[in-house]
């Protein structure tokens, strides 16, 4: 029983850290409030670190090469993902987060102040 209570406290930690994440940028919570989970993960894992490819993104999330590849193209049509051509091999692509993503409104606080 206490094991349940323990885990229902991390899961509301959880989304209370999610929750103050999405209220501290607005504009970031209206594009991701349309994504599913695993488009959520892919973001997260490209945020930890740089460029990778579709294959590695499959290691590192678990998540089966068809999802990968979906979440991959929702994130890029929603502009926060960009894919380029992998150097080392030029039949694979990489990816990497956008460095501003579509419809950012960071250049508005610099503007007030």
């Amino acid at each position: 029983m206490t094991a349940y209570n323990r885990t229902s406290t991390e899961a509301n930690a959880t989304g209370t850290e999610s929750e103050s994440t999405a209220e501290s940028d607005p504009g970031r919570s209206d594009v991701f409030a349309d994504m599913p989970p695993s488009a959520k993960l892919v973001h997260f894992v490209l945020n930890r670190g740089d460029e990778r490819t579709q294959t590695e993104l499959v290691e590192e999330t678990a998540l089966s090469a068809r999802t990968v590849r979906t979440a991959l193209g929702r994130l890029e049509d929603a502009g926060l993902v960009t894919e380029s051509v992998c150097l080392r091999d030029a039949r694979k692509r990489v990816y990497s987060l956008e460095s501003e993503p579509l419809g950012s409104g960071d250049a508005d606080p610099e503007a007030e102040a």
